[in-house]
């Protein structure tokens, strides 16, 4: 039998795969760990409790659209 996922929680693990595929993209894997890590005390994003893991992604997303933003 597979893992149930709740469907609310859908999308935001879709979010968070969405961002993660961009962060790697650009080679800013790092950013995203390190900020779990030290901001948030977490290894997994999956690990942050709802709230934290919006957050989370939308710190993502900003520091995302920041470093690849062209002049």
């Amino acid at each position: 039998m597979s893992h149930y996922e709740h469907e609310h929680a859908t999308p935001t693990n879709a979010r968070a795969h969405r961002l993660r595929q961009a962060v790697d993209a650009h080679g800013l894997g790092d950013m995203w760990d390190m900020i779990l890590t030290l901001d948030y005390q977490v290894e997994h994003v999956g690990d942050l409790m709802p709230d934290a893991r919006d957050q989370f992604l939308d710190i993502i997303d900003l520091l995302l659209r920041a470093f690849t933003t062209r002049s």
